[in-house]
């Protein structure tokens, strides 16, 4: 199987389009910040969206590139141009972001994880410019994942009463990054995204925790025996990979049943992964993943 075997159409789009933005800027190579181009240009994946709703527009990315890189000299024809290493390692990248994600494909999100991924580059270094920072366009990213589970067709599914739930996966993951910030911490853990969900009270999934006796101060005080507060406020906060694979078994469980990323989905991620601190506050609280799923059921 070729690295390119698991792309989606749109992600296999936005490889065309990088090549057509490289012939753009008499370049004869694909670089990252080509990629960048592509995945804004596509205009209608995961991506795309998350940028745009960043204030990132097409235009703007241009005029940083020619600026940051330059026009090469002479035209150059599409069978001249290859892909640069660094755009090998952000597509081998995105493989792998789409592995620990549970999805079965490449699409455009996943270049945009690998891109972040790979630290300082010319793409990086552009939307840094633009007054953004990596972690604040990864959750952007894993929240646009979210929003594009919610917003197919729910068929009925084992979860179809979870439909009724008020808050969305996108609102808890952005309470998750307020109570790391509250303690702290520079990373959002499975711990983080467990208080997030017990303290919003009017979902399923605190209301099968609550029906286990586990509620917001008990269990955040719990998390701070296993992982302390500190002082101060970190100006960047990073997504665990931990975190990442709970997003991505939330997001996969959210696909078969119809529900979208929800704390419900998110609450199953988090039992799933079992190694996590989450897990660990759970079962000192009483509150064993099997008897969580039990709970969720009978709602």
């Amino acid at each position: 199987m070729g690295p390119f075997d698991r792309f989606n159409d749109r992600a296999k789009r936005v490889l065309a389009l990088a090549q057509d933005e490289a012939i753009r800027f008499n370049h004869n190579y694909i670089g990252v910040e080509h990629l960048l181009l592509g995945l804004v240009r596509e205009g209608e994946g995961a991506a795309a969206k998350a940028l745009a709703s960043l204030g990132v527009e097409l235009s703007k990315l241009r005029t940083a590139v020619e600026f940051t890189i330059g026009r090469g000299d002479s035209t150059t024809s599409p069978s001249q141009i290859t892909l640069a290493p660094r755009t090998k390692k952000v597509i081998e990248n995105a493989i792998d972001e789409a592995r620990m994600l549970g999805h079965s494909h490449v699409g455009t999100e996943h270049l945009l994880l690998g891109i972040l991924r790979e630290g300082t580059n010319a793409a990086t270094g552009i939307l840094e410019s633009l007054g953004l920072t990596v972690e604040k366009i990864r959750l952007q990213v894993i929240a646009a994942i979210g929003q594009g589970i919610t917003d197919r067709v729910r068929p009925v599914g084992a979860f179809r009463h979870f439909g009724s739930a008020v808050q969305s996966g996108q609102q808890t993951m952005m309470i998750a990054e307020g109570e790391a910030k509250a303690l702290g911490h520079d990373w959002i853990g499975s711990e983080h995204i467990l208080l997030a969900i017990v303290k919003v009270a009017n979902t399923h999934a605190a209301s099968a925790l609550a029906s286990l006796g586990v509620y917001y101060d008990k269990t955040k005080a719990e998390v701070a025996k296993v992982v302390p507060p500190r002082e101060g406020t970190p100006n960047t906060i990073t997504l665990t990979p931990r975190a990442q694979k709970i997003v991505g078994y939330a997001s996969g469980f959210g696909d078969a049943s119809g529900h979208g990323l929800s704390p419900e989905t998110l609450l199953l991620g988090l039992i799933a992964e079992s190694d996590g601190i989450a897990v660990q506050v759970l079962t000192s609280l009483g509150a064993a993943p099997e008897r969580i799923r039990e709970a969720l059921q009978k709602l």
